[in-house]
């Protein structure tokens, strides 16, 4: 490693003085900086340590403000950690890395083929049968199904270190369902702006092209000949560790993300639950665990996965990728015989390094782990078994146990020796400090030849001192560039089948995806009409609380027992300030229909939907759930904090109008504000407007009610002009209840949810929705005038509007039963039913 310039007097002067002795670096060296770092190391001197943590903080914001997430909410959900400086890879370091990487991946879809078909490598023993057949990634269901296209393995990863002689090596290969490369984009996108003028300067191999050939190589994988092929990305759902990386990668790849209640087995295909229709699924990109993903074979008590699966993958109906039982490469036991194995199949030795590795299955291994149990890494071959041990972190009492353990079922485990991996600069509060350093890799199968997204998602160590590289224990995010030249990644186009036509492609939305698109839109109008509602009441209350008995206070007793109606909180006012009261009504997070319980509700269902959303979405809604979060003192005004989360609303409102294109997407979501915008407006009016409590107090009412529903403006300029009703109540009818150019009123709503039912195809709904809009429109506004005719007419459109939103739940939203494991009595195998 030469020194391609002097880091005296820098920052990295000081971090190498923090380098253990013989420690290997990703940036410094003894001497000064390894080659291709050069522009690299100019750029951290000269932004200094303030301008670095600037940097940190500017790309932690970016994170959050994208919701890009890891974790769950059981186990700590948290945003995504990036540190600013990347780590660089010299074009011909690449190229010889990629070429390690391409023999390996071939060697393993090979490996993959022989061990669920011939097995020869298993029958000469070349692979011991107890490596492969103890594994649980092993999945006999699957035997000699096979992937219908060439390669078994489509996706491949690998995890790598730079150990102390400065080499690449291997430390596990990543097959089942790989994830990272969505968080590699994610991270690239928040890198490319945080050191700004680093990216552009820097001649880098771009990543789009590789999400371009991944999508043909799902594609090709498609059994069928339609084309194009219907490719789908199972997830397990929101839940998920790794729900952000999903549906963004989904959104990457062009394809939509489904979960199992989307998907139905029929006639032995797997088919997408779109709209009122079904339609073939030719490719399923897999991100739910094998033992979950059919239910009828695997695990009985799954609702991630889909009935009938592995069937329909022997049938070759569908392709799975990558194939159910490819998870048995991740096996650590494998490591020992990889070469053996390469020399068999490929008839060389492996480019890439392993660390030395002992599977205890054999006498003479187990005996030199046994006896080195204190200095060696202890893992055992499937996850089952139990977690990675470090053997120098163990008591004398915890190495016995473990030697036991290894005694009792040796096949199960294997010993290694401890990579001392390099380290890679990390801006911390207290400076730069050197962290270890693992590189995940990600190639495709297209064609001959696996494809590799250059560089990959590099990760580091969550603090100095940790000797794990891992997600579970806080690791941050590093963007890995690598020069350009040879290593640019163009995209491989992929061309139709000849003599094939295109298929036009229904754009029905399973059930899921539209239910919580509706109520998205309506968990949204929601929190957006009862801030508007709180904002005024908290204004009259403020006013009007030290004046008991005139027609403000009583006007203020009103709009607030109203509060409780048309909020759904059923929060009743008892024995407490209207301060308190609605306080509670903004930030009590557990109470149904309080602000901060939609703006929560508008988050969950958005996390369901996210690859249908525009990327400024999360931002918003993470500012809003930010302002909702800092609960004010119980002596703030609540009006800054009101006008913050409108501020919020409102933003989010403008990005789905602006970003949506209006198709089943846009009509879902907009037919949910509409609707609630409706059912608000009437209880607003039914609960405020139709007693007569004397004229003084029933013009106020009024006044706040026109203020709520953003229509006072246009009731004073009307009724100047002499162009509207001078008296308020008979404004507030015809603005909120018939004036069809007011997009406020309930008549628009009716009309505007035709419209989106039209869009829908649901034309019986549509003509249900534009039978109240013309009820409305022949209503005569002088027999609304009576109180008590107007709280029959209200009462009756409340109840029309909530009977067109079941007719919509009922006619789009349906899911599909839960399914239930149940023993058959006969021994104890499992099958799957339907609860109905």
């Amino acid at each position: 490693m030469s020194a391609a310039m002097s880091i005296e007097g820098g920052v990295l002067d000081e971090y190498r003085d923090r380098l253990g002795a013989g420690a290997v670096d990703e940036v410094v060296t003894d001497t000064g900086l390894r080659s291709d770092q050069a522009t690299l190391g100019a750029a951290i001197n000269a932004m200094g340590m303030a301008g670095l943590q600037a940097a940190r903080a500017e790309a932690r914001a970016f994170a959050s403000d994208e919701g890009i997430t890891y974790g769950t909410e059981r186990s700590g959900s948290r945003h995504w950690a990036v540190d600013p400086i990347p780590v660089v890879i010299g074009a011909g370091e690449w190229q010889h890395l990629e070429a390690g990487l391409r023999q390996r991946a071939n060697l393993l879809d090979l490996v993959l083929s022989d061990v669920y078909g011939e097995r020869t490598l298993l029958r000469r023993r070349v692979v011991p049968p107890e490596v492969i057949l103890a594994h649980d990634g092993y999945i006999r269901q699957t035997d000699n199904i096979g992937a219908p296209g060439r390669r078994q393995l489509v996706v491949a990863a690998t995890d790598l270190g730079r150990a102390t002689d400065g080499h690449w090596t291997v430390i596990s290969d990543r097959t089942q369902a790989p994830s990272g490369p969505g968080y590699a984009m994610a991270t690239r996108r928040i890198i490319s702006r945080v050191m700004a003028g680093l990216h552009r300067s820097t001649p880098l191999a771009r990543l789009r092209g590789f999400f371009q050939t991944f999508t043909a190589a799902l594609q090709d994988a498609s059994p069928s000949a339609t084309e194009p092929p219907r490719v789908v990305l199972l997830t397990p759902g929101p839940g998920s560790e790794t729900a952000f990386e999903q549906s963004y990668l989904a959104t990457l790849l062009g394809f939509p993300l489904v979960e199992a209640d989307d998907l139905v087995m029929h006639q032995g295909k797997a088919w997408l639950r779109a709209g009122d229709r079904l339609e073939q699924v030719d490719v399923i990109l897999r991100r739910v665990d094998a033992a979950y993903s059919d239910p009828l074979e695997l695990r009985g008590d799954s609702q991630l996965g889909l009935p009938g699966l592995i069937e329909a993958a022997r049938e070759r109906t569908v392709a799975v990728v990558n194939p159910v039982g490819a998870g048995v490469l991740e096996n650590p036991g494998l490591i020992t015989h990889l070469n053996a194995a390469a020399r068999a199949l490929l008839g060389e030795d492996l480019l890439l390094p392993m660390p030395a590795t002992w599977w205890c299955g054999d006498d003479a291994s187990r005996s030199h782990v046994l006896a080195n149990l204190s200095r060696l890494v202890i893992k055992p071959i499937s996850r089952h078994t139990g977690s990675l041990r470090y053997g120098w972190q163990l008591t004398a009492d915890e190495r016995d146990d473990l030697a036991s353990a290894i005694t009792a079922q040796p096949w199960a485990w294997c010993g290694q020796e401890p990579m001392q991996l390099s380290t890679a600069p990390v801006v911390s509060r207290g400076g730069l400090e050197p962290r270890r350093f693992v590189l995940r890799t990600f190639g495709v199968a297209r064609d001959d030849d696996y494809h590799f997204l250059p560089g990959g998602l590099g990760r580091v160590a969550a603090t100095m001192d940790e000797y794990t590289v891992s997600n579970y224990t806080g690791a941050m995010a590093k963007d890995v560039w690598v020069i350009g030249s040879e290593a640019e990644q163009p995209s491989v186009a992929r061309n139709r089948r000849l003599g094939l036509p295109p298929i036009a492609r229904a754009n029905g939305l399973p059930p899921r995806v539209a239910d919580n698109l509706y109520w998205m839109g309506r968990y949204a109008e929601r929190a957006e009409g009862t801030a508007r509602l709180l904002k005024v009441v908290d204004d009259f209350a403020e006013d009007n609380s030290s004046l008991r008995g005139t027609p403000g206070s009583r006007a203020t007793d009103v709009l607030l027992d109203a509060v409780a109606w048309v909020t759904v909180t059923g929060a009743i006012r008892v024995g407490e300030s209207s301060l308190s009261y609605l306080r509670r009504a903004v930030l009590d997070a557990a109470r149904s229909g309080t602000v901060r319980h939609c703006a929560i509700q508008v988050t969950n269902a958005a996390q369901h939907v996210r690859d249908l959303l525009s990327v400024d979405t999360w931002s918003v809604i993470g500012r809003l759930q930010q302002t909702l979060a800092e609960t004010p003192d119980d002596d703030d005004q609540l009006q800054p904090l009101l006008a913050d989360v409108l501020e919020s609303l409102l933003a989010l409102a403008g990005i789905m109008a602006q970003s949506m294109v209006r198709d089943e997407s846009w009509a879902f979501l907009d037919a949910g504000c509409r609707m609630e915008r409706a059912q608000m407006t009437l209880a607003l009016l039914c609960r405020t407007v139709t007693a007569a409590r004397g004229r003084a107090v029933d013009e106020l009412v009024v006044e706040g009610v026109l203020r709520a529903g953003e229509s006072i403006i246009t009731h004073r300029r009307r009724a100047a002009a002499g162009t509207g009703p001078t008296m308020a109540l008979e404004s507030a009818v015809d603005l909120l209840l018939l004036d069809r150019v007011n997009p406020r009123s309930v008549i628009y709503q009716a009309e505007s949810l035709a419209a989106d039912l039209s869009l829908l195809g649901d034309e019986a709904s549509a003509a249900l929705a534009l039978r109240l809009a013309g009820e409305l429109g022949a209503v005569d506004i002088e027999q609304l005038l009576h109180p008590e005719r107007l709280a029959v007419q209200l009462a009756a459109l409340e109840i029309e509007f909530r009977r067109l939103s079941d007719t919509l739940t009922a006619r789009h939203f349906v899911r599909q039963a839960p399914r239930r494991a149940q023993a058959s009595g006969w021994g104890n195998p499992w099958q799957v039913t339907d609860d109905q």
